[in-house]
């Protein structure tokens, strides 16, 4: 009976989506409305209606276009060609996207590395993204040069180090001439987009032109997104969801993309009357930061009336909304390597949303055995889906419904993602390693992340890469890495529980020493805890659901804690004291 009430709701969003379905058709698959296409037909359309708003600076389509041919040129030169990859390891700035977008037309592959990345974690991705060039800037190049990449790299800025070549010099000699129309479809490959997932180094996720072109197309509608309107986004452009959901739903309407090199919520009202944006893009995090500006008599002058993303916490949707007059809120869900979407249309407080029309049998709430870290099956070999309100890990079935699974780079990568015959024989789905419920209305709820993977800083923190790092420090015999719950704060502080070798001491010092070489510093742990043996499973599996629930409180925990002092450049005792500073919100993580 529910689900027959589902149907009747869906069938009253139907016109949306039936107005955009020929275009969708150009952009999918087999469409030829590739990414290099769409840039072109806008700045020939439109070659002074203002693009990308960067900061204090501003570029109109004609004017991105011909830098985009720039660097079209400047790669072509270095032999890059279809199929070929470019690593770009940037912040975002305006050579970020011509350096992507000229990947779109050469029909090569942006490889959108993280620009936290240091140590073994941007070796390794280096190591075996099959670049053939790599694009950098000053607050890069080192890490990308101790990653002893055997490729060419360039980079803006002047006094640069030995072996790399002027970024400056290669686009002002190159030429502004439009590149051959290569025969591209939505089935090729865009971008490399790397995802922790839930286990050691970051993976390249794949992302093909029609995830681009189409999620362009129907966000754009749902979010009724026209050419007047500016979209602002000030996350990080090596992730994909600034870019679907801001960057190409602006670029297909022919509106325009605001965004700056790092998000500051002092500087965000600022930058939205600047850019006169009507819509921002936003992770949890960012609200919640936003909001606890000191409140002024200027917060609702801007002409900000929608925004979407994921993470909003009900409490803080009520609150920014009211306080700087936003209309409406599009909470989502997705997964860059998978075929899960859900949208918020209806603005439901809390609530990530509902599956596109008629694609609800697609995604399900399998039940989870949280302590063996496993889905649970019934005697028959199968799945069993949970009831409405029960928390679960959130499925999508591969092979059906309009988003393909691409997974990986790494097939074997991809397969871990999978799990066959679940609910019946043959049947495959994607496993997100995520804990949802659904409600009766056919509504899902983000309840939290699985065991070993947490989420901090907007960024998604893989245990075992973190383990494999820490166990490299001095004395460490065992790291069990895990988050934790911090007042105040989304997602989850990184905290760890340390085994040293036998009459090893804790060195504070070189442990943080070795985590800052190795980690970008959201993977970093904040608290240690000094265990005296490891817990683990009856299968071998580290233990860390109880770990979790004691937290870092030294009223609960016996054994030594620590918190990290990044100012020192180690980890302090965690007293009494220090945690009524953390749980008050006096110290600041």
């Amino acid at each position: 009976m529910k689900r027959l009430s589902w149907a009747l709701s869906d069938i009253r969003e139907l016109p949306v989506f039936i107005k955009m379905s020929s275009a969708l058709k150009r952009a999918g698959a087999d469409g030829e409305d590739t990414c290099g296409r769409l840039i072109v037909e806008k700045a020939e359309a439109h070659p002074n209606r203002t693009f990308l708003k960067f900061e204090e600076e501003e570029l109109s389509y004609g004017a991105f276009n011909l830098g985009v041919n720039r660097y079209c040129d400047m790669l072509s030169r270095e032999g890059v060609g279809r199929g070929d990859v470019v690593a770009i390891v940037m912040s975002n700035c305006p050579a970020f996207f011509m350096a992507e977008m000229a990947c779109a037309k050469l029909g090569a592959i942006g490889a959108l590395v993280n620009n936290f990345l240091t140590g073994s974690s941007m070796k390794h991705v280096l190591g075996t993204s099959g670049a053939k060039v790599a694009i950098c800037e000053p607050s890069t190049v080192e890490q990308v040069l101790g990653a002893q990449p055997e490729f060419p790299i360039f980079c803006a800025g002047a006094d640069l180090p030995t072996g790399v070549q002027s970024l400056d010099s290669a686009i002002a000699s190159a030429d502004e001439k439009e590149p051959p129309v290569l025969a591209l479809t939505g089935s090729d490959l865009f971008l490399y987009i790397y995802t922790s997932g839930t286990t050691g180094f970051p993976k390249p996720a794949l992302v093909r032109h029609m995830k681009f072109t189409m999620g362009g197309i129907a966000l754009g509608g749902i979010f009724d997104i026209g050419e007047t309107d500016t979209i602002y986004g000030a996350m990080p452009m090596y992730h994909g969801f600034s870019k679907f959901a801001g960057y190409a739903v602006a670029m297909r309407a022919g509106g325009a993309f605001a965004t700056r090199r790092k998000f500051s919520a002092s500087e965000f009202l600022s930058d939205v009357r600047r850019h006169d944006a009507t819509m921002f893009v936003y992770v949890g995090e960012l609200c919640r930061y936003i909001l606890a500006q000191p409140p002024g008599p200027m917060d609702k002058s801007h002409l900000l009336r929608k925004c979407a993303g994921a993470g909003m916490r009900p409490d803080v949707w009520e609150l920014f909304t009211s306080r700087f007059g936003i209309d409406k809120v599009f909470e989502m869900y997705g997964a860059t390597e998978g075929n899960v979407s859900l949208i918020n249309r209806s603005g439901k407080v809390g609530s990530i949303g509902k599956p596109n029309p008629f694609q609800f049998n697609n995604i399900r709430v399998a039940k989870y055995d949280v302590e063996e870290a496993e889905l649970v099956r019934d005697s028959s070999g199968r799945l069993i889906e949970c009831d409405f309100g029960e928390p679960g890990e959130c499925l999508s079935r591969v092979g059906k419904g309009p988003i393909q699974f691409d997974g990986y780079v790494d097939k074997k990568a991809s397969e871990k993602k999978l799990v066959r015959d679940g609910f019946a024989k043959g049947d495959v789905w994607f496993r997100t390693g995520d804990m949802l419920s659904r409600d009766a209305g056919g509504y899902f709820y983000f309840v939290d992340r699985l065991g070993d993977t947490f989420r901090w800083k907007g960024e998604n923190v893989a245990t075992q890469e973190v383990e494999e790092v820490l166990n490299g420090a001095p004395g460490v015999v065992t790291a069990n890495v895990y988050g934790v719950k911090v007042p105040g704060a989304d997602g989850r502080a990184g905290m760890t529980a340390v085994v040293l070798g036998e009459g090893e001491d804790f060195d504070a010092a070189a442990f943080y020493e070795k985590a800052a070489a190795d980690l970008p510093s959201y993977a970093r742990p904040l608290f240690v805890r000094l265990s005296q043996e490891i817990d683990q499973t009856g299968t071998l599996k580290l233990k860390k659901v109880d770990l979790q629930k004691s937290g870092f409180d030294p009223a609960k925990v016996s054994d030594p804690l620590f918190v990290c002092d990044p100012k020192a450049k180690t980890y302090v005792p965690l007293s009494p004291a220090v945690f009524a500073e953390i749980e008050s919100g006096e110290r600041r993580l």
